[in-house]
């Protein structure tokens, strides 16, 4: 318990850094793009691949025969997915939020918001996969 707790905090850290690079991307492509699942799609690639790579050095034990070459393929199918349904619930969100609340500095961040919303989902899965991918396979 007490190795899975402190590969949360470290993962966690990992994950803030990764996330700032992602919301980062995620803010500036905003400025030009309206597509939400696009912009979300580009800015998780960088945010997923920072993390994978040092979550691999820093926070797993990859004690398998498995390249860790192929558990990164795997890892990226497993976040096709993830991203594809989280930038769909992203929509959803942003679109919720701008039926329902009426006050402009709201729904002129609704975006933004809907990805601070989400993140948590994001990061739990995350840590739980790919700690399976690198230590279980």
């Amino acid at each position: 318990m007490k190795t899975l707790i402190s590969q949360a905090i470290r993962f966690i850290g990992l994950s803030g850094v990764g996330w700032l690079l992602d919301f980062g991307i995620y803010t500036l492509i905003g400025l030009v793009s309206a597509n939400l699942v696009l912009n979300n799609s580009i800015s998780s690639w960088v945010g997923v691949t920072f993390v994978f790579i040092f979550a691999t050095r820093k926070v797993f034990d990859n004690d398998s025969n498995i390249p860790l070459k192929w558990k990164y393929v795997l890892y990226l199918l497993y976040q096709c997915l993830l991203i594809y349904f989280i930038s769909k619930l992203l929509n959803v969100i942003n679109a919720v939020i701008l039926a329902n609340i009426m006050i402009d500095i709201i729904k002129k961040s609704s975006a933004i918001i809907a990805k601070i919303l989400i993140t948590p989902i994001t990061m739990t899965l995350n840590f739980f996969v790919m700690k399976g991918v690198i230590e279980k396979l």
